[in-house]
């Protein structure tokens, strides 16, 4: 596939979801050919951001000596597919959640995080 738009994977600050041309799946981070049909015919789209958490775990071990635990999340989007980061705040499965790009702990990198979204 033929990104016309970068996504965070790419520098960019954003986050793009495939579409399939000839199935309509969609799904998350860059494959080149859709993974229901195989049509290479797709378009990135920018999701909503919102979903809602489908897990939470905490890493004891990071790359970073002493490094606090790192909490990661699995958020189901809005649109559908089950999107991986880090927690920012607090967030349990069930709770309705909404990504951030956030700078990673060297702050070079932006990295996808979720945090609770208020329930107006």
């Amino acid at each position: 596939m033929s990104r016309t738009q970068g996504d965070w994977t790419q520098g960019c600050a954003r986050l793009l979801i495939a579409v399939c041309a000839d199935c309509g799946n969609n799904w998350y981070l860059p494959k080149d050919r859709c993974p229901r049909c195989g049509s290479a015919r797709q378009s990135s789209v920018q999701p909503s951001g919102e979903g809602r958490c489908v897990a939470v775990t905490l890493l004891h071990v990071t790359g970073e000596p002493g490094g606090a635990p790192l909490s990661l999340a699995l958020v189901r989007l809005d649109e559908g597919p089950v999107v991986m980061g880090r927690v920012d705040g607090d967030l349990a499965p069930g709770d309705p959640a909404r990504v951030h790009l956030l700078p990673s702990g060297t702050g070079t990198t932006l990295l996808p995080s979720f945090s609770r979204k208020a329930v107006t």
